[in-house]
């Protein structure tokens, strides 16, 4: 018989299931996946203003710094229903014109961020890459904080702020990685092993000054009882020899002999004397030889403490190695754990101005002046981004609008009816024309050099496009009355 399952037991797993479903922890940025619109950028003056509008302006110098995907090129001329793709981004080209004001254009746009994509728990970071020829040029990116974003950034730098104060400096490591207590100890030790040892000198050598004053005192005893017996004899044969003298010379004898005679016995009697007796090494004993031989004296012996080099060397065979060796792993990870700690670090060179007003879109005008190079007629500007919630979450920003600026310039005024001059030579019409290729090429200053030989319309017109205008204009001053000098000498004067 086929068993069946209770009823209550079936509706017991359901609520489990549903309590697991619905307490999944949902991510901050998951309804940015679900939201039909998306944040674009405009040329300025062509876009629907919204009801806030973020009015800073931006004027820097950039340099470029990474390239574009080889598979991406740029179309001959422009192609507004042209689909541009690059890495992540789906783009649809807008084009304006984009004059060249000294050897500069203006990039001029507005970033469009719906209210849906903004929340206090947002940080909105905004990319503008300029795209031209083979090369990718990184902008300021553009950072709009929500409030509650800012506070959990301030939290993760006093986290990774008090993670850093922990790391000690390797100059300190003698006061933080040093057993102070077993130090101290061994310190301790040595100080009353010293005045041990200094306690037992001290009674040493006083046995020894004691030793030495008894031996003195018999030595003297001796010496003296000598030095009397000795003076006894030499006495007596100093009476012999007067006595015998006193009688040579009364009966008129020669006493030459009996002087050389006394002499040689007075020297016999000295020499026959006892040695005089004193303490020396050899009559010290072994246990005092060293007290002897260095001339050790009463105010010689002191203890003798350990100072600051035995402590310095003592703390040394105390290091906590183990704890040094914690603390450099730690430092060596500094920039690992900011990274880990520190998610969303701040950006002083971005835009922090503002908080993010969730309930308003944001319209932000983003301009800056860029330097036009040699050979180049078309700029490209697209946006990238994220945004990064305060739960970690991400959302990247995958789709924005190609914005394209066709360079114009003043070279376009070239005169190429110049070549040809009935006054020209071969050789200078070769160089005429390559000075107005180099001219139209926007090469300036290798086409004012040709074209410095000639003083004509094209010289002015390259000496202003240089923004030489000062030199441009006293030259136009001194050429024919025409429509195009009036324009380049008003030109030449703004």
């Amino acid at each position: 018989m086929k068993q069946t399952i209770p009823i209550y037991i079936v509706l017991l797993i359901l609520l489990l299931l549903a309590s697991c479903s619905t307490t999944r922890q949902r991510h901050l940025t998951e309804r940015l996946f679900l939201q039909p619109g998306r944040i674009n950028i405009a040329h300025y003056g062509n876009e629907a203003t919204g009801q806030r509008v973020l009015s800073e302006q931006v004027s820097y110098s950039t340099e470029v710094n990474a390239e574009v995907d080889e598979a991406e090129q740029t179309p001959a001329k422009l192609d507004t229903s042209h689909v541009y793709a690059i890495p992540s981004i789906t783009v649809v080209s807008k084009a304006k014109f984009a004059p060249i004001r000294e050897g500069h254009v203006s990039i001029d746009f507005v970033i469009n961020i719906p209210k849906e994509f903004l929340s206090d728990d947002y940080q909105i970071s905004l990319i503008p890459e300029l795209l031209h020829n083979d090369s990718l040029v990184m902008l300021e990116d553009v950072v709009l904080r929500g409030k509650h974003f800012i506070e959990k950034q301030e939290q993760d730098y006093e986290r990774y702020n008090e993670y850093v104060s922990t790391i000690i400096d390797p100059a300190g490591y003698d006061t933080a990685f040093i057993n102070r207590h077993a130090v101290e100890k061994e310190l301790h030790r040595r100080r009353k092993n010293e005045l041990s040892s200094y306690y037992t000198r001290w009674s040493q050598y006083q046995d020894f000054i004691k030793w030495q004053n008894e031996e003195q005192e018999k030595y003297d005893a001796y010496n003296i009882k000598q030095a009397g017996k000795l003076k006894k004899k030499l006495r007596s044969h100093d009476q012999r020899y007067r006595q015998s003298v006193s009688r040579l010379l009364a009966t008129g004898q020669d006493t030459t002999v009996l002087g050389e005679k006394y002499r040689r016995q007075r020297k016999a009697i000295i020499a026959s004397a006892p040695a005089y007796r004193q303490i020396t090494a050899g009559t010290i004993p072994g246990k005092y030889q060293d007290l002897y031989l260095t001339g050790l004296q009463a105010g010689d012996i002191e203890p003798v403490m350990p100072e600051e080099e035995d402590s310095l060397r003592i703390a040394s065979e105390h290091i906590m190695h183990e704890r040094i060796a914690f603390n450099e792993i730690k430092g060596s990870r500094l920039e690992e754990t900011f990274n880990r700690m520190v998610p969303a670090p701040y950006r002083p060179e971005a835009h922090y101005n503002a908080v993010i007003a969730p309930e308003y879109n944001f319209t932000y005008r983003y301009t800056r002046s860029y330097p036009v190079t040699p050979g180049l007629k078309k700029l490209r500007l697209t946006l990238k981004g994220s945004i990064m919630a305060t739960d970690r979450s991400n959302y990247n920003i995958r789709r924005t609008d190609t914005l394209s600026y066709i360079i114009s310039s003043m070279d376009e005024l070239a005169d190429t009816r110049l070549i040809a001059n009935q006054s020209f030579t071969d050789d200078q019409r070769r160089e005429y024309t390559n000075a107005i290729r180099l001219l139209k090429n926007r090469e300036y200053r290798q086409a004012l050099h040709l074209l410095n030989n000639y003083k004509d319309y094209n010289t002015a017109l390259a000496l202003t496009c240089l923004g030489y205008n000062s030199q441009a204009y006293n030259l136009l001053r001194q050429l024919p009355k025409t429509a195009d000098t009036h324009y380049l000498s008003r030109a030449s004067t703004q």
